[in-house]
């Protein structure tokens, strides 16, 4: 009679695959005609399959870059052959316009930032309207803030200082 000994390691890997057997976690297959088509549905997060499915072919590229670029939470649809994303869909949660919290003229090293005369700091997330004139310098803190001036929304990665070349009105802060 032989006998086959299991190193521990083998051990442990056999125990979590009996594990996962068990709990119905094994391997499903992929049936695909055209090997594009989604397969089983997950039960653990929201199913964004069947949207970008539905959005293959209506999106632009740019659109679809400007989406999988944003640093927001996204979800993806890509080509597995190519590689090529071929929809794309922001699942962040909308901002809360009201969760943003004013530092008493004050800044952190975390918080949004803006300077003139005085430092406005804000933490938190949301959005914010309003007119900080005479801005030259602003700051991130540690999330992606988005600033408005002469029209345009300015986002900028966590950590992020912009020094201006011209003082200027911001008409609008939001920071996720």
């Amino acid at each position: 009679m032989n006998r086959t000994f299991l190193w521990p390691s083998r051990m442990l890997m056999a125990a979590l695959a009996a594990f996962a057997l068990v709990l119905g976690l094994g391997a499903t297959s992929a049936s695909a005609d055209d090997g594009l088509s989604p397969s089983n549905k997950s039960i653990l997060v929201p199913d964004y399959r069947e949207m970008l499915w539905s959005l293959v072919g209506s999106q632009s590229q740019g659109q679809i870059d400007e989406i999988a670029n944003s640093g927001h939470k996204v979800q993806l649809l890509v080509d597995s052959e190519s590689g090529k994303i071929l929809a794309a869909i922001d699942t962040e949660r909308t901002i809360t316009p009201s969760a943003l919290v004013w530092l008493s003229p004050g800044c952190s090293t975390t918080s949004l930032c803006m300077r003139n005369n005085l430092p406005w700091g804000y933490t938190g997330t949301g959005s914010l309207n309003g007119s900080w004139p005479n801005v030259h310098r602003y700051d991130t803190g540690d999330r992606i803030g988005t600033f408005r001036y002469n029209g345009l929304d300015w986002t900028h990665n966590p950590w992020t200082t912009v020094n201006l070349t011209t003082p200027e009105t911001i008409t609008y802060i939001a920071r996720r």
